[in-house]
């Protein structure tokens, strides 16, 4: 990953074994944030691939990434006002809802029949 004649990531590769807790730890402006934007589809990288559980995931958009279980936190802590605590941390997993129209209607139409 480059940015103009500064290359932030260079040969870099890893593996994580599933189930585990792993740290990714340096100085500031060592490439954390760049690595975990690359791995997360925000950046592209300027060379080299990216792969997931065997499959080059490099071209693959940031919410299908996020499907497969590939998604980062920012460091900011910011929810959306309005928003109870609960709510804010159940919209982290929209990507995994599945709704159709119908589901939605149905939806509505129940909620507006609770007293």
């Amino acid at each position: 990953m480059s940015f103009g004649g500064i290359k932030a990531l260079t040969d870099v590769g890893f593996e994580v074994a599933p189930g585990s807790i792993t740290t990714v730890i340096g100085p500031n402006g060592a490439g954390k944030t760049s690595l975990f934007n690359t791995i997360s589809g925000f950046y592209k990288p300027s060379t080299g691939r990216i792969r997931f559980q065997g499959e080059d995931i490099t071209a693959t958009r940031p919410p299908e990434r996020a499907r497969l279980g590939l998604a980062r936190s920012f460091q900011n802590i910011a929810l959306f006002r309005g928003m109870t605590v609960l709510d804010n941390i159940k919209l982290g997993r929209h990507a995994h809802l599945r709704t159709n129209v119908l589901d939605a209607l149905f939806y509505f139409a129940a909620r507006g029949t609770r007293k």
